[in-house]
């Protein structure tokens, strides 16, 4: 890896568990990316809950606590070491890094022919 890539923080969301009710509690994970100018992509394997899950001794409930800001805080000194080693030339060890989809629109993207292997599995799928 060079400094043509640069990392970033992103999000999804996930299943944290089930509330009080029953109703999935839907929350938002953290993750650090590299993207070079082409919009080929790599994901750090390291994620960030936006949540704590944890019961309460009394009524045995399950409870989620709020950890976003700490959770963000954590993806942005990982995503500021990161481009501090490619700005300096180190490269990073790419055992914790997963090539995951090119960005899309991307020139990698549509080198990949992305597109046509998703309308593939869409048309597979129905």
């Amino acid at each position: 890896m060079n400094a043509t890539y640069t990392a970033t923080v992103g999000s999804d969301l996930y299943q944290a568990g089930r509330t009080e009710d029953g109703q999935f509690y839907i929350a938002e994970v953290y993750f650090v990316e590299m993207e070079n100018e082409a919009g080929r992509r790599f994901r750090h394997n390291a994620t960030f809950n936006g949540v704590e899950v944890s019961v309460c001794d009394y009524s045995g409930e399950t409870y989620f606590l709020d950890c976003r800001e700490e959770a963000t805080a954590k993806a942005d000194r990982l995503a500021a070491r990161v481009n501090a080693a490619l700005k300096a030339g180190k490269g990073v060890d790419m055992a914790f890094w997963d090539l995951v989809d090119p960005a899309y629109g991307s020139d990698e993207f549509i080198a990949q022919g992305t597109e046509a292997k998703r309308a593939f599995a869409d048309r597979s799928a129905a």
